[in-house]
């Protein structure tokens, strides 16, 4: 496990909850620009929103199966640091937004005990990969997959675990030991509504974990 874990925050949208959210310093705030996500951030985002006071919490662009030249230009339009490839984008396609300079955090659903195989496929043009619960959507489900997964994960690429994690899991996420966990990824079951978060919550939940 890497020290401190990390913390990432998905599925922001508001200006001022964001501004809030920015006082807790998480490490990663995330942005879904996908239209079928209840927490898209819309066709034409005010670019206000991306202005982080804090200048060491990444901003993250979450992305499905978009089109390359268009990503590219949301990434540079809101001065992204990272995308997430939430689809089924290939190795390929991961090599041009490497070869552009763009850092990535692939989605990876972890189902049997050789899923490394596939990830390795992934292992030169990706920074981080995020195992996430299967969903018939995408932004999140709520749900968690069965963390003991990731025992059998043994490519040497840093990983995000997602999925259903919520207030009441830290003491669960401070016993998974691997070498190569990085972060966590909070989302729906730190909500008001989808998009606006609940920052108490979530306060106590980063308070707890980096002790």
């Amino acid at each position: 496990m890497f020290k401190p874990l990390r913390i990432k925050v998905c599925g922001m949208r508001d200006r001022d909850n964001i501004r809030e959210l920015c006082m807790l310093l998480p490490d990663f705030i995330g942005f879904i620009f996908y239209p079928g996500s209840a927490r898209y951030v819309g066709e034409n985002p005010d670019p206000d929103i991306f202005r982080i006071p804090a200048t060491n919490i990444g901003k993250v662009g979450v992305f499905v199966d978009e089109d390359l030249d268009n990503l590219c230009f949301l990434f540079e339009k809101y001065h992204l640091d990272l995308v997430q490839l939430h689809g089924s984008e290939t190795p390929e396609y991961c090599f041009q937004l490497f070869e552009r300079g763009i850092p990535i955090i692939k989605t990876h659903i972890p189902t049997g005990d050789n899923f490394s195989a596939q990830i390795n496929n992934y292992m030169e043009q990706v920074k981080y990969i995020l195992f996430d619960t299967p969903s018939e959507t995408y932004g999140g489900s709520g749900r968690k997959f069965n963390w003991d997964l990731t025992c059998n994960y043994s490519t040497p690429l840093p990983f995000f675990l997602s999925g259903g994690i919520g207030p009441d899991d830290v003491e669960l996420i401070k016993g998974i030991q691997h070498d190569w966990f990085y972060a966590v990824d909070i989302n729906s079951r730190f909500e008001k509504t989808p998009g606006i978060k609940e920052v108490g919550l979530i306060k106590r939940f980063i308070e707890t974990l980096r002790r």
